[in-house]
């Protein structure tokens, strides 16, 4: 024991090793919960997101334009969001093994209390529509997002599969028809002399609404089924008649 502990001293002499002073552990710990803290937070930004697309889509429309039900889900989940959580939710894990007595749980545990933690927040922020006043700020400000992102705007606007979305700028010229501005600005004449009108709407000026029906040409389209462009939207938001 004795030549084992003249070997460290001479070790540490030769190195000229000092020891660390007990502030710097401190703030190592403290930093290592603070990134924790981080990424718990940011995976919980990451599932509110996740949240708000799923709950925008609409999964009920596969068997109009021909796809499988799976194949749907595969198209429409934000993939992008997904990982992210994965990754928040990895790097909580590992800053949470080098806390002071992070290395005594369980590699499951800890998975679990991060996702639970991340979930329950994501959930709260989700409901308080903070994911959705972030989806605004991403679509507009960030170039390329709605490109990484399947969105409501590109599961509504494929008119060749008989799918349309916009809002009425005229009504009833002529009857049983009105003239829409789609999402991507561009102008359709609507016929609209056998269709559903879904979620309490009406057709009026500067209502947004989404279309199931057929294409008839480049500037026509025939609608069967009309439904609100979000859930919720019902009569006492126009001021128009059918």
């Amino acid at each position: 024991m004795k030549n084992i502990s003249d070997k460290v001293l001479k070790k540490i002499k030769d190195n000229n090793i000092k020891p660390k002073p007990r502030w710097y552990f401190i703030t190592k710990n403290y930093f290592i919960w603070s990134i924790f803290g981080i990424s718990i937070i940011l995976g919980s930004f990451a599932f509110g997101m996740v949240l708000f697309i799923i709950k925008q889509l609409d999964w009920d429309i596969y068997h109009y334009i021909g796809d499988s039900f799976l194949k749907t889900i595969f198209i429409s989940l934000p993939y992008l969001w997904l990982i992210f959580l994965i990754l928040f939710t990895g790097v909580a894990y590992y800053n949470f093994i080098h806390t002071k007595r992070g290395y005594r749980f369980k590699f499951i545990s800890i998975l679990l209390i991060s996702l639970v933690i991340s979930l329950t927040l994501g959930t709260g922020i989700y409901f308080n529509g903070f994911s959705e006043r972030l989806e605004n700020i991403f679509s507009e400000k960030i170039p390329y997002y709605n490109k990484l992102v399947y969105s409501c705007e590109e599961q509504w606007m494929q008119p060749k599969r008989g799918l349309l979305a916009g809002t009425i700028i005229e009504v009833g010229l002529p009857e049983n028809s009105f003239i829409l501005r789609d999402l991507e600005n561009n102008r359709w004449k609507i016929e609209a002399s056998e269709v559903i009108w879904k979620g309490k709407i009406t057709p009026a000026t500067g209502l947004k609404i989404k279309l199931i029906g057929k294409l008839i040409d480049s500037n026509n389209f025939k609608t069967m089924e009309v439904r609100p462009w979000q859930q919720g939207q019902g009569r006492f938001m126009m001021g128009g008649n059918r």
